[in-house]
C-alpha cells in the first residue's frame, strides 16, 4: 500500500478549521502536545466517526520509547454542533486554544489533524497500519479479516523500531486478529491466544485485549486462565466489575 504523504495536506485542505473559545486545561503530569476530543453523538457516529474514530486517532500515534513522546490525549466528547458536516472533532492545542474540524473521517483525514495539531510528521507505517485496520474492520469473512490484519501487524513490526512495536496500532490489530482466529473454521486457538497475550504486553490497560485473552482461553479449554484474564480486565476498568463476576461464576460452573 503506498500513501504519499503530500496527498494528505492535499485533502486536509479541505477540511474547515472553526476556533472557539480559549480554554485554561490542568493536565496530570507532562502537559501533552494537544487534547483530541472526538465527538460521540450518534450522527458524527453514523459517519465513521465515534468509537471507530477514536480508535483511529489512537492507532496514528505511537508508543512511547526513548526518542517519542507522543504526549497526546484522545478523549470522547458530546456534540460539538455543525452535525451536518460531521465526524467533527476537537483539538485544544499546548496554547490551549480549541479548534474544531470537520469531515474528519477516516484515517489520512485524522493523521492530517494530528501533523497540523501538533507539528509532527508521525510515522506512515502507522497510517498505513490504521488503514488496513479500518479496512479489516469491513472484511467480509474471519480469513480475510486475518490477512488484512497481519498486514497491519508486518507493517508495524518492519525494522523494529520500538515505538511502533509498542504502538496501541499493533495492540489493536493483535485483538482483532486473535477475534478473527477465533471465528474461522476451524478456529486458530494457538494463534489467537498468542495474539492476545502479545496485545496484553503491548497494552496492559487496555481491557478489550484481556477479554479476548478469557475468549480464547475459553475456546482452548483452558478456564482457569480464562478466569484470571476476566480478572485482570476489571482490574484494568473497574466499572466491569460486575460483569466480571458474573463471567468468572459461569467459568467456575464449567470447572
Amino acid at each position: 500500500m503506498t500513501i504519499n504523504r503530500r496527498s494528505l495536506f492535499t485533502i486536509f485542505a479541505a477540511i474547515p478549521v472553526f476556533s472557539t473559545l480559549t480554554l485554561t486545561s490542568s493536565f496530570s503530569g507532562k502537559k501533552p502536545k494537544c487534547v483530541v476530543k472526538i465527538c460521540h453523538n450518534k450522527d458524527c457516529t453514523k459517519k465513521g466517526g465515534g468509537e471507530t474514530l477514536l480508535n483511529t486517532f489512537r492507532d496514528l500515534i505511537p508508543g512511547e520509547s526513548n526518542s517519542v513522546d507522543p504526549g497526546i490525549t484522545i478523549e470522547r466528547s458530546g456534540c460539538l454542533s455543525q452535525c451536518g458536516k460531521g465526524p467533527n472533532v476537537v483539538v485544544i492545542g499546548d496554547d490551549n486554544e480549541e479548534k474544531l474540524y470537520f469531515g474528519v473521517e477516516d484515517p489520512t483525514t485524522a493523521s492530517a489533524v494530528l501533523d497540523v495539531a501538533t507539528g509532527e510528521e508521525y510515522p506512515i507505517n502507522l497510517l498505513v497500519a490504521a488503514t488496513y485496520i479500518v479496512q479489516a474492520e469491513h472484511a467480509t469473512s474471519p480469513s480475510k479479516k486475518e490477512s488484512t490484519l497481519t498486514s497491519a501487524i508486518e507493517t508495524l513490526s518492519e525494522g523494529g523500531d520500538h515505538a511502533l512495536l509498542n504502538s496501541f496500532a499493533r495492540a489493536h490489530a493483535l485483538v482483532l486478529r486473535s477475534d478473527a482466529r477465533l471465528d474461522e473454521a476451524p478456529p486458530d486457538v494457538d494463534g489467537a491466544v498468542a495474539d492476545a497475550i502479545l496485545a496484553c504486553q503491548i497494552s496492559p490497560t487496555e481491557r478489550r485485549a484481556w477479554r479476548v485473552l478469557a475468549s480464547a482461553h475459553e475456546a482452548g479449554g483452558n478456564l482457569r486462565d480464562a478466569m484470571e484474564a476476566i480478572q485482570e480486565s476489571a482490574r484494568v476498568d473497574p466499572s466491569f466489575s460486575t460483569k466480571a463476576k458474573l463471567e468468572r461464576s459461569r467459568l467456575a460452573g464449567l470447572l
